[in-house]
């Protein structure tokens, strides 16, 4: 039995002085759910030689095959942040025939639809009956210019094939600050939260909103926060059912990650009660 499942690429961040490391939201949800305490698996697709040893025993890996690994950039001007997408894994298949996923995996608690770069199916969430489904729909508003860079288009987001069960969580740089948009999802879907980083997040049930603060954290590393919060917040809704609390303990548990380096800083219970106790 499966907890936790996500689909997304992992990806292979290009670094400025020419290393790499691993990336992508697929990366940091099963991180983060597996240093919970859940039982977890992603899917991804990826290359055969592409190295993912530093992904702990116990955290079940299924790699659907491709030739080339996901790889991004990201280079920060005054303008903001720069993507580009140098080279992108084959999209992962969730129908019926899809390569060894084990029917098990289907009845996962929760299922984390993951995308970075188009590569999750937009309907996703019709081969997970009975599953909490979240969504962090980023990837899907994400296009490859010819010049490899990438641009987003928020009013995508109202497009998607949303079927109405489904949990969103987005941030405002998803919609390019234009909240206008996430209101107007939030009365298609039961249950949306925008995060706004430092400022915490506003949590929609049935398109009323009610604010959560963000907990201080002696930032090192913003990497990945968001998709920390994501996680944690599709793992305490499945467990509590009250999205408030869920939004409370995904806030203490995204201002941990932000005080250390990659997967050294994701938070346990532990962690995440102390820092809400205080």
């Amino acid at each position: 039995m499966i907890d936790y499942l996500v689909i997304g690429h992992i990806c292979s961040d290009l670094q400025p002085d020419g290393s790499t490391r691993l990336g992508g939201t697929g990366l940091f949800a099963s991180l983060t759910a597996h240093r919970l305490g859940l039982r977890t698996a992603v899917v991804t697709a990826c290359a055969d030689d592409f190295d993912l040893s530093i992904l702990p025993e116990g955290l079940l890996v299924l790699r659907q095959t491709s030739p080339v690994t996901t790889i991004f950039e990201n280079r920060y001007a005054p303008e903001g942040r720069i993507q580009t997408v140098h080279a992108r894994a084959e999209s992962i298949e969730l129908g019926p025939n899809a390569t060894a996923l084990p029917p098990e995996w289907r009845n996962a608690g929760v299922v984390h639809l993951a995308p970075i770069i188009q590569e999750v199916p937009k309907d996703g969430c019709n081969s997970f009956a009975g599953a909490l489904v979240g969504a962090t729909p980023q990837g899907w508003l994400r296009t490859i210019q010819p010049s490899k860079c990438v641009t987003t288009d928020p009013a995508a987001l109202l497009d998607l094939p949303w079927v109405g069960g489904e949990v969103v969580v987005l941030s405002e740089e998803d919609v390019q600050q234009d909240e206008s948009l996430v209101r107007e999802l939030a009365k298609k879907l039961p249950l949306v939260v925008l995060t706004r980083a430092e400022r915490g997040a506003t949590v929609f049930v049935s398109g009323e909103g009610t604010d959560v603060a963000a907990y201080h954290s002696d930032v090192v590393d913003p990497t990945g926060a968001g998709d920390v919060f994501a996680a944690a917040f599709f793992a305490a809704l499945r467990k509590h059912d009250d999205p408030i609390h869920a939004a409370r303990w995904a806030c203490a548990a995204a201002s941990c990650s932000l005080e250390g380096f990659g997967a050294s800083a994701l938070p346990t219970p532990e962690d995440i009660h102390r820092r809400m106790s205080r």
